[in-house]
Parts: structure tokens; C-alpha cells; sequence
């Protein structure tokens, strides 16, 4: 026996290092806590303790959250230092504590609208003030504790140093009520009165100064193109009157005063009658004066040419129209040139409400109604019905008289009317009139008669004398 030590016995160090290999090819690299203290005791080596960390595999679940952008970053073409800004919000969660938001211009970007990552805008817009003349893009960061996300950039809003407009072609001096006017153009230009060549401010145009009541028809609002120049046409006014002016604006910018103009009437299309609404009997021409007055489409009176105006009413009595009061009958007037209306005067014998119309060539004809009523009492009429009494007996029909004016029209009279005959009467033989008629309810005849008649009288008025008959 050789005097060689044999270093692979189990309690030798060599020997625990194969039974530490072997163990592991056995059971794997992941071994517990121990697992050396184990393999010693199988292989023999002296005890010791040691510690080493435990791997392992497994699995479980984790919630991951995401903060999401803003989108849909929205302003303006255009602007005149001050910029809206809108967006999206962010979607999903967690939901964001707020945003700001960011203009950029070039490489250089400035905190906008009032906000920074410590003052958030809890909504979905702002309004960015006094922003610099250039060219901008905003940026807007959603914000939740310390997480952040931003938005792709906006479009490009050019931001202009307008501060007023100018008439560049003005409104011509004189326009026709209702057409088109000349086309007026407005431009953009600086506080030194250069001219801005900004495209895309949206420019309103209204009237100004308003002397006939005018209403502006068309299209009222126009963009600038990029000479910074906005163009209106087919423009009109429907009422004429001296001295109209037009005004431009835009927000932010100040508005441009147009130089003054006239707008005329138009053609003359149709007639307009106005007078006195009543008027009493008359042979003569005693009620007016009415006017007559030619206008255009849109009530404006016209002054141009000469118009011979026919005069007419539908009464079934006579009817005459004068130039002046009482004055000569005529069967129409004359508007001349230089005038919008003529007058005229109008007589008629018969109460009523007749209607006084005016015609005219080419012209839409007018019309007015007008309410006669009876002149002053003048006589007395028995009533329609003949009196056709019996001996000792009530006549019936009642006996009436009617207290009218010189033209037969009833008046409305309360005179006190006496009824007499040759023959024998009986009965009250005097009543009082209403509405312009006494009624005799009780008169009688007695013994017999022939050849009789009433009389009807009430000083100062003409009496009436009934029809003759005989009874008995």
C-alpha cells in the first residue's frame, strides 16, 4: 500500500465537489437553501452551515395603466393676436388632473393660454391672448401626478399685426334701390397703414349711416385672400335715402367706414291711395283730399316721369271727384315728373261705405274704403208702406215717418214728428224719432172717408204728405 491519500473519498473536499456536480445535474442549478449542508452529510464531509438565495420560476397578474394623449389639437387659419385653442380630451384611464398647453413658433416654444405643467385647464379649450404676429402651432400635455403626455401638433394659425381695415374700392355714389351695388373691397393694413397681405380673415360688412330705414341684402361676409383683401358683391338696399354708409369689421380688428352714397328708387310698379277714412253726403266734392302716390317694389315713392292716374268708386250713388274741394269734376289726376303723389277730392250722394279706387298703366291699382254717412236732417218721408186703414180699427202696419237729408240718406234724428188728416184721426198723433224714425203704433180712422191723406210734420224740416185713400 503506497502512502498516496485518495482525495476522491466523500469526506474529502474533492470528493464533495462530484457530489455537489452530481447533485446539480441531478436536480438543477436551482437548488434550496440547505442543499449543501445535504450533499456534506451524504458524502461525508464535515458538518457546517451557509446560506445562499433561493431562484425559482411562477407566474401571477399585474394591471398595467396607460395615460393617453389629447387629440384633434384644433385652431384657426388665422388670427388676430388672440388664438382659440380646442381639443380632444383624453381617453381611458387613468383620466388626466388637467392640461397645458404649449405654442410653438419655429424651434421656440412658450407656455399659451395662461397654463404650465403647475396651473392646469381642466376643460377642452382655451383662448391664447396677445400672441406675437408669426406663424404658431400648439402642443397640449395631459397631466396625471407625475405622468404626462402630449398631443401631435395643431395645424398652423398665422397670426397677423392687422389692427384696422380700409375701403380699397368704396361703394359708387349712387345705387338703385333693390340692385346690386358695384363691388366694394376692404383691406387688412397695419397701425403705420401698410398694407397687410393676410389671407383668411373672415370680414362682415353692414350699414353704417341709415337714412331711409334700409335693410343690406347678400351675402355679408367675406375671407381675405391672400393680398389680405376682402370682395363683396351683390350687395343691395331696398329703401332710397341720401347719405348711406357702409361699415367693415372683424373681431380684433378695427372696423373701416365707407365714404358716403345715395341709393334711388326704382321703377315705379304700383299705386298707394290714402285719405280720410269718412265723409258726409254730397253732390260736390267735399271729402279728402286723398292722396295718390306711385312707388316702387319696396315702398319707395318714384319721382321719374309722369303717371295719369284714373280715379273710380263702386257707390251706387253719384259720385264726382275733383282736383281741389268743390271744385271741378274730374276723372283723374295727374302725378307729374319732378313728383311722387297728386290729391284729389271726393263727393257722394248716397250714405254707405263705398270704395275709392285708383288705377293706373302698368301700375298695381290701390284702393281705399270710405264710410258716408247721411248729412244734416232735411225732410220727412213716410215709410215704405202705403197707409191703408180700416174704419175704427188700429191701422196696421204701424204709420212711420223717416226724418232724412236732401239725398233720401236716413239720419239718425230724434226730432218730434206730428202726423194730422182732413179725415177723422185718432190716436197720439205726435212721436219722438229714433235713429231717424217715429213710429205711430195706435192712430185709427173713424166714420168714413175718401180722398185722405197724412200729414207729417216737425218744423224746420220739409213735412211729407202720405199717399190718398178712402176707408168706410
Amino acid at each position: 500500500m503506497s502512502g498516496r491519500r485518495n482525495t476522491s473519498s466523500p469526506g474529502s473536499p474533492r470528493g464533495f465537489r462530484r457530489g455537489l456536480v452530481l447533485f446539480r445535474r441531478l436536480f438543477g442549478r436551482g437548488v434550496a437553501t440547505g442543499a449543501v449542508l445535504v450533499v456534506a452529510t451524504l458524502f461525508g464531509a464535515t458538518a457546517a452551515s451557509a446560506f445562499w438565495p433561493a431562484t425559482g420560476t411562477g407566474s401571477t397578474t399585474a394591471a398595467v395603466a396607460t395615460l393617453a394623449p389629447p387629440a384633434n389639437v384644433t385652431v384657426p387659419s388665422s388670427s388676430n393676436s388672440t388664438v382659440a385653442v380646442s381639443w380632444t380630451g383624453s381617453t381611458g384611464i387613468p383620466a388626466p388632473t388637467g392640461y397645458y398647453v404649449t405654442r410653438i413658433a419655429g424651434t421656440t416654444a412658450m407656455p399659451a393660454c395662461g397654463s404650465s405643467p403647475a396651473t392646469l385647464i381642466t376643460g377642452a379649450s382655451c383662448t391664447d391672448a396677445s400672441v406675437p404676429a408669426g406663424t404658431h402651432q400648439y402642443v397640449v400635455t395631459a397631466v396625471y401626478r407625475s405622468w404626462t403626455a402630449s398631443s401631435l401638433p395643431s395645424a398652423t394659425v398665422t397670426v397677423s399685426s392687422a389692427t384696422f381695415f380700409n375701403f380699397a374700392v368704396q361703394p359708387a355714389t349712387t345705387a338703385v334701390a333693390g340692385s346690386a351695388l358695384p363691388s366694394v373691397t376692404v383691406e387688412l393694413r397695419t397701425a403705420s397703414g401698410t398694407k397687410l397681405p393676410t389671407p383668411g380673415v373672415q370680414v362682415t360688412v353692414a350699414i353704417g349711416a341709415n337714412p331711409g330705414g334700409g335693410t343690406l341684402s347678400g351675402t355679408l361676409t367675406a375671407t381675405t385672400n391672400s393680398l389680405g383683401e376682402a370682395t363683396f358683391s351683390g350687395l343691395s338696399i331696398n329703401k332710397a335715402g341720401t347719405g348711406y354708409t357702409l361699415v367693415a369689421s372683424s373681431p380684433g380688428v378695427s372696423g373701416a367706414v365707407s365714404s358716403t352714397f345715395t341709393v334711388t328708387a326704382a321703377a315705379a310698379t304700383q299705386l298707394v291711395v290714402s285719405g280720410p277714412a269718412s265723409g258726409t253726403a254730397s253732390a260736390t266734392a267735399t271729402v279728402g283730399p286723398f292722396t295718390v302716390q306711385r312707388q316702387d317694389a319696396y315702398g319707395n315713392p318714384v319721382t321719374a316721369g309722369s303717371t295719369d292716374v284714373a280715379l273710380a268708386s263702386n257707390s251706387s250713388g253719384t259720385k264726382v271727384f275733383a282736383a281741389t274741394a268743390v271744385g271741378a269734376t274730374v276723372t283723374k289726376v295727374t302725378i307729374p315728373a319732378g313728383a311722387a303723389s297728386a290729391s284729389f277730392f271726393y263727393g257722394d250722394t248716397k250714405a254707405g261705405t263705398p270704395t275709392v279706387s285708383v288705377s293706373a298703366v302698368g301700375m298695381a291699382a290701390a284702393a281705399q274704403p270710405v264710410t258716408i254717412s247721411a248729412a244734416a236732417a232735411f225732410k220727412l218721408l213716410f215709410g215704405p208702406t202705403p197707409i191703408a186703414p180700416v174704419k175704427n180699427a188700429v191701422i196696421s202696419p204701424a204709420v212711420t215717418v223717416s226724418v232724412v237729408d236732401t239725398f233720401g240718406n236716413l239720419t239718425a234724428s230724434t226730432a218730434a214728428v206730428t202726423v194730422s188728416s182732413q179725415c177723422v184721426l185718432k190716436g197720439t198723433l205726435t212721436e219722438t224719432a229714433a235713429g231717424g224714425v217715429a213710429s205711430f203704433p195706435n192712430l185709427t180712422f173713424y166714420g168714413n172717408g175718401s180722398g185722405c191723406t197724412v200729414v207729417a210734420t216737425s218744423a224746420p224740416l220739409q213735412s211729407a204728405t202720405s199717399n190718398t185713400f178712402s176707408y168706410g
